[in-house]
């Protein structure tokens, strides 16, 4: 039968200490290694820790504040057990939890033991029905914490496994992200063994999250993920995947929504934005500040690119070397609509749409017929047809073929796209650029005729008059840059998104 460790950091939690190792001394099973680390206390709470440590033959290690994560692995490199457990000092066990533990470890068969907690020491938090879970076929909660698991120690040293030291916070999940990744999944008991209490004001779960926090570990989260599976090969994709999926779930829970990583309701559909592949895109960086203060979304994904001071929360990497932009922008389309990730519907965006004010409902819209838009664009140009009016003359004579209307959905704003429906008229016209008014004329979606509101020109000085009667405008990369429009846009959101590193 498998030997226990019981590893306790300990820093500045003295009101909670006789709860944390009262539990421990009213163990109904005696033979297990205690290892308290105190990091550096200084509300006497070492003194409680070392009064009961002499007393029940435990082992304290003192240490100078540097950390939780710190103190754990001190603790690792300490342990003599065969199977370690984590219990944080404002918590305490079950009185059976040791004799149960051993019960669970006795043919060693197993990496990671994950059991149930109580919350506030009353009901148990919902857990998966017992069994073994391989990932990504399994759905559990509460992967995320270190506390409601058993770790076999060989194979968290032969794996090199530790807890990243200077985190300030999120230490558990990255911790887990390793120890899931390497084992491929974990063995779930039906028991719960763990009392997790909230008492602590000061706890960080308590009241030090924050927007910033949660986003930097978001963040380094998924790319520890894809350093693994490149360090691992290809039979971690499986598990990396599931693991981002988790990660997702975790921080738009309601629990993470309350401290701020979600500050406005979510809405029905992703946005997915096919973005070019260059470091840096100010456009976009200026579309999204907009979209987070005024658009009701899911998720925000990026195809193609992506920027260097820019984290959506998908990025799906995409070549694009295809001849022509609209071979690129087809291939993407069709990555995009084969994604099962991605809702049903999903709002496609440019990197130039700026949405100027709230927006809880969008009707399609349309820039008129295509017919009125070959006429516009062969007087701006004396006569003569260009590449645009060409491919709008050659969808309007296959919509004509086929009976279907004939609106101008090449409009700069953002379109709500059914995958399935897309599909099937790319599939069905492989050869056709116009994929937004395909779609839009193909299945009569409708909507209201506007006048495209993409501002080119820089020199518009009046912009502040015009750009006020829209709900949504786009720009051209010059009248961006340099160009009122710019300014103004730039003035307008000066805040930056939770999309910016």
């Amino acid at each position: 039968m498998a030997t226990i460790s019981v590893i306790i950091p300990v820093y500045n939690k003295a009101p909670w200490l006789q709860r944390c190792l009262g539990s421990l001394i009213e163990q109904t099973d005696k033979d297990f290694e205690v290892i308290i680390v105190d990091d550096g206390s200084t509300d006497g709470g070492n003194e409680i820790c070392r009064k009961l440590a002499k007393a029940n033959g435990w082992r304290l290690f003192l240490q100078a504040h540097a950390g939780v994560s710190v103190a754990r692995n001190f603790g690792i490199d300490k342990a003599t057990g065969d199977y370690i457990a984590f219990l944080d000092a404002d918590d305490s066990y079950t009185e059976d939890a040791i004799k149960v533990m051993k019960n669970m470890t006795k043919d060693f068969k197993y990496n990671i033991i994950q059991f149930g907690q109580y919350r506030d020491g009353m009901s148990p938090n919902r857990q998966a029905p017992r069994g073994d879970y391989e990932l990504p076929n399994c759905t559990v909660e509460f992967w995320e914490f270190t506390t409601n698991k058993l770790y076999n120690l060989r194979f968290l040293r032969e794996n090199k496994i530790r807890f990243i030291e200077g985190l300030q916070f999120g230490e558990d999940e990255m911790f887990n992200v390793e120890t899931f990744i390497a084992n491929h999944g974990f063995r779930q008991a039906s028991v719960v063994l763990y009392n997790h209490y909230f008492d602590d004001t000061n706890s960080l779960c308590r009241g030090g999250l924050d927007l910033a926090k949660l986003t930097v570990l978001d963040k380094l989260l998924r790319e520890r993920i894809v350093e693994l599976v490149q360090d691992g090969g290809d039979q971690w994709v499986d598990g990396a995947e599931w693991l981002i999926k988790q990660c997702r779930t975790h921080y738009n829970s309601k629990t993470f929504k309350r401290f701020g990583f979600e500050q406005k309701p979510r809405g029905d559909y992703d946005i997915v934005y096919f973005v070019k592949n260059t470091p840096h895109n100010e456009e976009l960086k200026y579309s999204l500040r907009s979209v987070e203060q005024n658009w009701f979304y899911k998720d925000v994904w990026f195809y193609g690119g992506c920027p260097k001071d820019l984290e959506p929360d998908y990025y799906v990497k995409a070549v694009q070397n295809a001849p022509t932009k609209w071979e690129n922008v087809r291939n993407m389309m069709l990555e995009v609509c084969q994604n099962d990730e991605i809702t049903e519907d999903f709002w496609l965006f440019n990197d130039d749409f700026f949405i100027l004010r709230p927006i809880k409902e969008f009707e399609p819209r349309y820039d008129g017929t295509l017919t009125s838009k070959i006429q516009e664009i062969r007087d701006k140009h004396h006569g003569e047809d260009s590449e645009w009016s060409k491919n709008l003359g050659k969808l309007q004579k296959l919509l004509k073929k086929h009976g279907k209307p004939e609106f101008c959905y090449a409009i700069h704003e953002p379109m709500l796209i059914n995958r399935k429906k897309m599909l099937e008229v790319l599939k069905m016209f492989p050869d056709e650029p116009m994929q937004r008014a395909l779609y839009g004329n193909w299945w009569s979606i409708g909507g209201v005729q506007e006048k495209d509101p993409k501002y080119t020109l820089p020199e518009m000085n009046d912009i502040a008059d015009k750009i006020v009667k829209h709900d949504i405008v786009s720009t051209s990369d010059e009248s961006f840059r340099v160009g009122y429009v710019g300014k103004w846009l730039r003035d307008k959101f000066p805040n930056k998104s939770r999309f910016e590193v």
